[in-house]
């Protein structure tokens, strides 16, 4: 037992610690070879000047939500966990992100059912919930949503709905006629943000609230090696059928409804190992609560890198969470970055009240013997508004769980 966990080790040691090319793109160690990721990224690389992150996570989320409707379970040390993932992918104006969505929904052929429609008021989406649960919803500008449902009476119970959904708690509204009641709600989110409004006006309240800590964040880059000057047209004519094929395989591939997957040994030591390796330093700006938050997503990514592998059961094993481990190793460092750019030096402010919250906590704990309140935390540390805002904070304190 213990040669084998050296030897996961070794292999987990090998993969999180690998890095591309000097002038390659980040994610490569993240792509699979032959891989319909691969594919894509290829197609955006030759193609155009948009950010491959952008290409790269629009696919994972598709296979997320297939997975979703398909009523695909993971049971990760005991726990089921389903294979959702919400994410923000932020770059600058003018990068291509709602094209992008649009040509791969298009080139994959992606059935309207899958998507979930736009809500503009609650009772929309609730309604829409109960039409289209386990689904894929793309939401650009996902700033104003997220704003708007702490400034916006119309919006405000969307909130609380979408942290039900996010818990897979029933969620239940009267209407003029009847009760629409949803069993288990699931959605995947991929959201879309210009970067420089969202770090410029994403302050700390808002960074706090209980729904923006659900997301994990990518910074869409531009590579410099790929001037938009070089792309007057965007022409994907000859790459099309080379996704759509791969795609189409990998839909052949998916496992039967209803299927829960197993975390074997190899995998949950793998995770562990994980954890430990890209653990942030105590000085990074990178809170343990959303580091944990990152680690938990990687058991999703593991079952989505287990079909992109090809692989026949249902067995999740350290080579998929390897993988993921990649994939949560580039989401550790975006979330430092954009921690520290967010607002006028929010950021900053930020990091340090979850430090003093983590540190109040622990002299709670010791000394009285008991959980910390919100009421704590608003009465001892200085810069925190309200107990709403300690709330917030209270729940990321109290999210450990996948």
């Amino acid at each position: 037992m213990l040669q084998e966990k050296d030897e996961i080790r070794e292999r987990m040691r090998a993969m999180l610690t690998a890095t591309q090319a000097k002038d390659s793109w980040r994610g490569l160690v993240a792509t699979p070879p032959g891989s319909l990721l691969d594919r894509v990224i290829h197609a955006f690389q030759q193609a155009s000047d948009i950010p491959l992150e952008i290409p790269f996570f629009v696919p994972l989320h598709i296979i997320s939500a297939e997975l979703l409707r398909r009523g695909i379970q993971i049971d990760f040390s005991g726990q089921r966990v389903r294979p959702d993932l919400w994410t923000i992918i932020l770059a600058e104006s003018g990068t291509g992100k709602t094209f992008t969505t649009g040509e791969l929904r298009n080139t994959m052929e992606i059935d309207q059912s899958l998507l979930f429609p736009q809500a503009a008021t609650t009772a929309r989406f609730v309604m829409e919930l109960a039409e289209h649960n386990n689904s894929l919803w793309i939401r650009d500008e996902i700033l104003q949503l997220l704003k708007g449902m702490n400034t916006q009476t119309y919006l405000a119970e969307m909130k609380d709905l979408l942290l039900q959904v996010y818990d897979g708690d029933t969620v239940s509204r009267k209407t003029k006629k009847d009760t629409i009641v949803v069993e288990q709600p699931a959605l995947t989110i991929l959201g879309l943000n210009v970067y420089t409004s969202f770090s410029r006006e994403m302050d700390t309240a808002s960074l706090l609230d209980g729904l923006a800590q659900r997301f994990s964040y990518v910074i869409g880059r531009t590579d410099p090696d790929r001037p938009g000057v070089n792309y007057p047209i965007y022409d994907f004519r000859p790459y099309r059928s080379s996704i759509k094929s791969a795609w189409d395989d990998l839909l052949q591939a998916m496992p039967p409804n209803d299927t829960v997957y197993q975390v074997s040994d190899s995998g949950l030591e793998a995770f562990r190992i994980a954890f430990e390796m890209l653990l942030p330093p105590k000085d990074s700006k990178v809170p343990m609560s959303f580091f944990r938050r990152i680690m938990f997503r990687g058991v999703r990514y593991a079952v989505l890198y287990h079909l992109l592998l090809r692989k026949d059961n249902f067995m999740i094993d350290d080579q998929d969470m390897a993988w993921a481990g990649r994939l949560m190793g580039l989401h550790v460092k975006d979330a430092g970055a954009l921690l520290l750019d967010t607002g006028d030096g929010t950021g900053s402010k930020f990091f340090q009240l979850l430090q003093k919250t983590e540190a109040l906590r622990d002299k709670i704990a010791h000394e009285e013997q008991r959980p910390i309140t919100a009421r704590d935390i608003v009465r001892n540390i200085w810069g925190v508004e309200n107990a709403n805002m300690a709330r917030g904070i209270l729940s990321m304190l109290h999210d450990d769980h996948p």
